[in-house]
């Protein structure tokens, strides 16, 4: 086959996934002139070599042409796919309606593989979900050079024996006892399959979430570690009965493995004092030292290390110290940004975190040293809810920062001066 014929029969298989002809519909045709819009400005050589290729793929049955008739002569107009089985035969690919209903009865079967307990229910479900909801397009994915083929029923099947295998190797959304690729390696003697797998079920997923399908949990797959600090006299009450106790009011770190176990947090200063303890969560780093290395308790009893938008470490322990009645008040940079990771906290503490010197007036005092901000960054101020805008000081700072088209970053305000 020359390559002109494979370039029809690439364009072809490329365009097949999504056309009516894959659901049973209509033949797909392809118009010449918009399928291959630089052959109209080629050599003629080229032309003639592209011609030669399509009547070669007519006379094995492939495909039909349509000609436009001239005085001077007849121009292709377009070619339709006639054996689409053929075709995908000749590339060497899977014919995509077979390669579905293949991945659907590879879901099906993953599906029956997991065992009736409480922590593959929501696995099942998703499988069974996803055996409906397949469609041919999913046989496809974009590579680096356009789209191309992918083996949907072994990924299929595959993702369906890690969701069995993950409640015994993970604990509170994080893997124990194992790494990512050593758990690779042991379900697909292969250390990257887990990364290849998550990748490429990731559209399918998003897929569900957007029809409002609960989705398997596979964070504890993401291979990071969510950390965060915590400064200030706390004790940590874990599950299980554990306490991790830090009189000294020290900067610790907390990992997500331990953040995931508090329970309950304890300010002994606040429980001595009969009153309510507070927790100020800070987005930057230097100015979290900055607020930890003087312990003012004017200021809160304890400090936590947020670092922009909450990670699940941060998520944990925040939550934590909701329940456990804590005052939670959050810093950050006076910009949208700062002001969306603000209403985050609030989501995941699921109580009210209200803003510290996050207003018009701190705004005002630091403007001169201000940082302009481009379109983007400004248009997402349109994702600052009302209730958000309704907390103390954030309608007004959020009127300076959109008026001015500047914002202010966290680390040049002083937290006990103007």
């Amino acid at each position: 086959m020359t390559d002109a014929a494979r370039g029809i029969c690439r364009e072809l298989a490329r365009r097949y996934p999504s056309s009516a002809a894959a659901r049973g519909g209509t033949p797909l045709r392809l118009s010449v002139d918009r399928a291959f819009p630089s052959l109209a400005s080629s050599p003629p050589d080229a032309r003639e070599s592209f011609l030669d290729a399509a009547e070669f793929l007519e006379a094995r049955g492939l495909v039909s042409l349509s000609w436009k008739r001239f005085r001077q002569g007849d121009e292709l107009s377009g070619i339709t796919l006639r054996d689409p089985p053929a075709l995908f035969a000749l590339l060497e690919q899977a014919f995509p309606p077979d390669e579905m209903e293949q991945a659907r009865a590879a879901a099906l079967d993953a599906a029956r593989r997991l065992e009736r307990r409480p922590e593959h229910e929501g696995s099942r479900s998703y499988l069974l979900w996803l055996a409906d909801n397949l469609r041919p397009t999913d046989t496809v994915a974009e590579g680096r050079d356009g789209a191309v083929a992918q083996a949907l029923s072994p990924m299929v099947a595959d993702f369906g024996r890690l969701l069995g295998a993950l409640p015994a190797v993970t604990r509170n959304g994080a893997l124990c006892g194992t790494t990512l690729r050593a758990l690779s390696i042991e379900l697909f003697s292969d250390s990257k399959r887990i990364e290849a797998l998550v990748r490429d079920i990731t559209p399918l997923l998003g897929r569900a979430r957007r029809a409002g399908v609960a989705v398997p949990d596979l964070s504890a797959l993401d291979r990071t570690y969510p950390e965060t600090l915590v400064s200030g006299p706390l004790d940590l009450i874990l599950d299980g009965g554990g306490r991790i106790r830090n009189p000294s009011g020290e900067t610790l770190g907390i990992p997500l493995a331990t953040a995931s176990r508090v329970q309950r947090v304890e300010s002994p200063s606040a429980i001595g004092e009969g009153r309510r303890a507070r927790l100020l969560s800070v987005e930057n780093l230097e100015t979290f030292y900055a607020l930890a290395s003087r312990q003012d308790p004017s200021l809160s009893d304890a400090i936590m290390y947020c670092g922009g938008h909450p990670n699940r470490a941060v998520r944990f322990l925040l939550a934590a110290c909701a329940r456990s009645g804590f005052s939670l008040a959050h810093a950050g940079d006076l910009d949208p940004d700062g002001i969306l990771i603000l209403q985050e906290l609030s989501d995941c503490a699921g109580a009210r975190v209200g803003p510290l010197r996050m207003d018009a007036a701190t705004f005002d005092a630091h403007v001169g040293h201000a940082r302009s901000l481009d379109g983007p960054a400004l248009k997402r101020a349109s994702a600052i809810r009302a209730d958000t805008r309704a907390l103390p000081g954030i309608a007004g700072l959020l009127n300076r920062i959109l008026s001015t088209g500047k914002g202010v970053e966290q680390e040049i305000i002083s937290y006990w001066g103007p």
